[in-house]
């Protein structure tokens, strides 16, 4: 494998995993916000509350599948740009 090549690979990876997390962190966050939102509303309105696992467990099965999704693009992206870049060395 070329130089530029291995680099490019390196550099995806590591790219694609910044992205998963950024991704799975911000809609992770995005979840605990909906959690105070509603709890603050319940207790506005002498309602029950709501339990963190109600709010958090979709919210955190969504934000892997996000980071899962946004990770997987970046990957092939940039596989793709190595693999453009190999054979027009070649």
């Amino acid at each position: 494998m070329l130089p530029r090549v291995r680099a490019i690979v390196l550099l995806t990876v590591v790219a694609a995993v910044t992205a998963f997390a950024y991704v799975q962190d911000r809609v992770t966050a995005s979840g605990a916000r909906e959690y105070v939102t509603r709890q603050r509303d319940a207790i506005e309105q002498r309602g029950s509350g709501v339990t963190i696992d109600e709010v958090m467990e979709p919210a955190v099965d969504r934000s892997v599948r996000q980071g899962f999704t946004w990770g997987t693009m970046v990957l092939v992206a940039g596989l793709a740009a190595a693999a453009f870049v190999g054979t027009r060395r070649k």
